[in-house]
């Protein structure tokens, strides 16, 4: 095993462990995951599998543009917080009040999440192995993460089997 599956050692175990898992909820398990189906595509890929306007059709409360632009907006504020900003008063419910998406936005908001991503890799890489809170921001990040992950693919499974019952009544 390596440091990010938690057979090595040294100083980086945690935060390399917590970015693997990061990676794990945007980009899929590849062959084995902490959480996820081995070969389960992640977020981005569940995302580009949607168009705009599916993106933006509402599915049980919010649409799926509603909960990746929270997400987009989470990853800079966890990113920031994780690297010591930690001052800031942030509008959340900000964060929600967008749920529509052009073909532009769309590819731009999933650009933003991956750049998103990065950045937070890059905070959690860089200060969670000194600093408790930073290594507590990024555990709660991943959770945060996971749960709309998972909340996109109820919403995202909802939406193909609506599409197959409007397919299947209009035969």
């Amino acid at each position: 095993m390596n440091d990010a599956t938690g057979g090595g050692g040294g100083a980086n175990l945690a935060p390399a462990a917590l970015v693997s898992v990061l990676r794990e909820c945007f980009h899929g398990a590849g062959e084995a995951g902490a959480f996820l189906d081995p070969g389960q595509g992640g977020l981005l890929a569940l995302l580009a599998s949607l168009s705009a306007a599916e993106a933006s059709a509402p599915v049980a409360g919010a649409s799926v543009a509603r909960h990746a632009l929270h997400v987009a907006f989470s990853l800079d504020v966890f990113a920031e917080w994780i690297g010591g900003l930690r001052d800031v008063e942030y509008d959340w419910a900000q964060s929600w009040a967008r749920g529509e998406v052009d073909q532009g936005q769309w590819r731009a908001l999933r650009e933003r999440l991956a750049l998103g991503l990065a950045a937070l890799e890059a905070a959690v890489a860089r200060h969670a192995a000194r600093d408790a809170q930073a290594a507590w921001g990024a555990a709660g990040a991943l959770a945060h993460t996971a749960y709309h992950l998972g909340m996109i693919q109820l919403k995202v499974d909802e939406l193909r089997a609506a599409q197959a019952r409007a397919t299947s009544a209009k035969q």
